[in-house]
């Protein structure tokens, strides 16, 4: 399935931008942050952090939505037959800066402190926000890699 032809978008350096691409991306991350809500809200929340503690509680979350976020990335790259490692990385990238925009600007929203908001980077502490970021970005790339056979 060939992607519809559509008027590229050009960068500042002149190069064009898969808006198609964009698009597709924009919609898989919706979908898939409304299943980190419900991870987020109520597994974590509720289930997890009542029975083992809050680190526990998160990395069960945050190993939870790694895992579920490969099977974003492979509707990702099948719907919008993204072939090109400048493809993943753009979707993967784009899938980024959405997550990071959508966690700040709602974080801010519900005024937490920021201190709160950087608590999930503090690796040294248990905490893997930086690895599911790390995945958001890199999962179009792996996915695609592996379906293109490298």
């Amino acid at each position: 399935m060939r992607r519809p032809a559509h008027a590229p978008i050009m960068s500042s350096g002149g190069a064009p931008v898969n808006s198609y691409l964009l698009m597709i991306t924009f919609r898989v991350w919706f979908c898939e942050i409304a299943v980190s809500g419900l991870n987020y809200f109520i597994l974590m929340k509720r289930v997890y952090e009542p029975r083992v503690g809050v680190l526990r509680a998160h990395r069960i979350g945050m190993t939870m939505r790694i895992i579920y976020i490969f099977p974003f990335a492979y509707v990702l790259v099948r719907v919008a037959d993204v072939d090109t490692v400048p493809e993943m990385l753009l979707a993967g990238t784009f899938w980024l800066a959405l997550v990071l925009a959508f966690e700040w600007v709602g974080s801010l929203i519900l005024r937490r402190p920021v201190h709160e908001i950087l608590e999930g980077w503090h690796v040294e502490n248990g905490y893997m926000w930086p690895y599911v970021l790390a995945a958001y970005f890199l999962s179009p790339l792996i996915v695609g890699l592996l379906l293109n056979g490298g």
